[in-house]
């Protein structure tokens, strides 16, 4: 199983959505190996625009494997935090909570969000970002006079 991030699920739902995200949880989805928590849910599902996207997510998560949340899960997450927090790293709880899902569970997270990336550097997170990596550009020149000329207004 993989745990999937809100971030990707709704870079996948979104009709405008990364194609690498997109393709990447499509394929876990058709391999039955998506599963979620509760708090991936209510961030997904309870953001829905209208009542019909409500109800049709609302029925796509109910296929997918449900990863309870427990105290284990709420200890592990504020361990987490406290350690990131000794090194100048503050991330969201909700992230923290669902990294130790994923780290309790022992299964990989996809996401399109890069506080999981600062996460797993400092803890054994198996995580995979989904969100495309930017091309590597050369030095941005600009077209423009050696010297600017302003004009007065009088």
């Amino acid at each position: 199983m993989i745990l999937v991030d809100s971030s990707a699920l709704i870079e996948f739902y979104r009709p405008a959505g990364s194609q690498a995200v997109r393709s990447a949880v499509a394929e876990a989805v058709e391999e039955d190996l998506v599963a979620v928590n509760g708090i991936i849910h209510v961030e997904v599902v309870a953001f829905a625009p209208t009542k019909a996207s409500f109800l049709k997510l609302d029925s796509d998560f109910r296929v997918f494997h449900w990863l309870e949340l427990q105290e284990p899960e709420f200890d592990c997450a504020a361990e987490l935090g406290f350690l990131l927090r000794r090194k100048a790293i503050t991330v969201p709880s909700t992230d923290l909570i669902i990294a130790a899902s994923a780290i309790r569970a022992n299964l990989i997270l996809y996401h399109a969000d890069s506080h999981y990336d600062l996460i797993a550097q400092h803890c054994g997170l198996k995580s995979r970002n989904l969100r495309p990596k930017p091309k590597e550009t050369g030095p941005v020149t600009l077209d423009r006079p050696a010297k600017p000329s302003f004009s007065r207004i009088q």
